[in-house]
């Protein structure tokens, strides 16, 4: 008995003197490099996403969701040959979607419709088939024909970003000329505030308002990384607090407040180089936090509004897709 216990102690001891030397300093060097769930730099391997609802609805762009009246709008562009504008509604509760409402208005393939709420009424920007700008009005009364449209003498290869900010609708593009461009309107009618930025941006830009009018872009280095800044509607020639983060893409990003303090943003994107979809939060610093890379993948950006996400499937049909996630 006496040489059992004399034995238990020396393998306690040796099991604290292991944990010392050997096995803490490792836990210590995991947690210091986040790989023991600390870091808000490395990616989660494990997405926090409930089940994907699957639409019939086929895509050629990068899908668009807002919240209007309650309900929930995904709006894209379809794989006809006109390619015109879609929308339809999803509920979350159901998890199922409305029959798709085709609208008249056409566009190109690649370039999906941006949609906001600007004084109650659910705004459509998109480039048309000649390049032009549009933004429009979707009225449930008269679901397929847009109203009170604006083709702005703005011409681009890409499409359009809308947001509403400070009572007044923002519209952000590509100039064909490759510059960044921000011009608003306090009506949805009249556009006469246009700065062109000497900034040169790969494709689409995109707008979200928050506290601020938050822009962001990939730029036209080799790497492509995706760039944030601020607009300020008291000096709109010069953008405030631009930030080129060590994440990559070569297509446009979708951006969603964060709900805490700014400049804290939700982001979704996926690289050049792999199709899954990307989730994590920007804090104004060099670095994306607490990336999420879901199993998704998809031909375009997806689209974020949170807590939902929405993306056109790399499936052969093209469908669109939505899941909550939680980043």
């Amino acid at each position: 008995m006496l040489s059992n216990r004399t034995e238990m102690r020396r393998t306690a001891k040796w099991g604290a003197w292991l944990l010392r030397r050997g096995a803490m300093p490792l836990l210590l060097a995991l947690l210091a490099l986040g790989f023991v769930g600390m870091s808000t730099g490395m990616a989660s391997s494990a997405a926090p996403q409930r089940p994907v609802t699957v639409s019939t609805q086929r895509a050629d762009s990068a899908p668009a969701l807002i919240a209007y009246n309650g309900t929930i709008y995904v709006g894209w562009t379809g794989r006809n040959t006109a390619h015109n504008l879609n929308l339809m509604t999803y509920n979350p509760t159901s998890k199922t979607f409305g029959p798709a409402i085709v609208l008249t208005d056409t566009t190109l393939v690649g370039s999906g419709p941006s949609l906001a709420i600007f004084n109650g009424n659910l705004c459509v920007a998109w480039m048309g088939t000649n390049h032009h700008l549009n933004v429009a009005f979707f009225k449930p009364g008269d679901p397929t024909h847009l109203a009170n449209k604006v083709t702005l003498s703005e011409t681009s290869y890409n499409a359009p970003s809308i947001a509403v900010f400070g009572n007044r609708l923002y519209l952000s593009w590509r100039g064909t000329d490759g510059h960044l461009n921000i011009i608003s309107s306090a009506d949805a009618s009249t556009f006469n505030t246009k700065v062109t930025y000497s900034t040169t941006v790969r494709t689409s830009p995109t707008v979200v308002a928050k506290n601020y009018l938050f822009v962001a872009w990939e730029d036209t280095s080799v790497d492509s990384h995706i760039v944030f800044a601020q607009y300020n509607p008291s000096n709109p020639a010069v953008l405030n607090a631009v930030v080129a983060v060590a994440s990559t893409s070569q297509l446009p990003v979708s951006l969603f407040p964060a709900g805490v303090p700014n400049p804290y943003l939700r982001v979704a994107w996926r690289t050049a180089t792999d199709a899954h979809i990307r989730l994590a939060i920007f804090e104004g610093g060099q670095y994306l936090h607490n990336p999420v890379y879901t199993a998704e993948t998809t031909p375009y950006g997806p689209a974020l509004y949170a807590p939902y996400v929405a993306w056109t499937g790399t499936d052969s049909a093209q469908s669109i897709n939505i899941m909550q996630v939680n980043i």
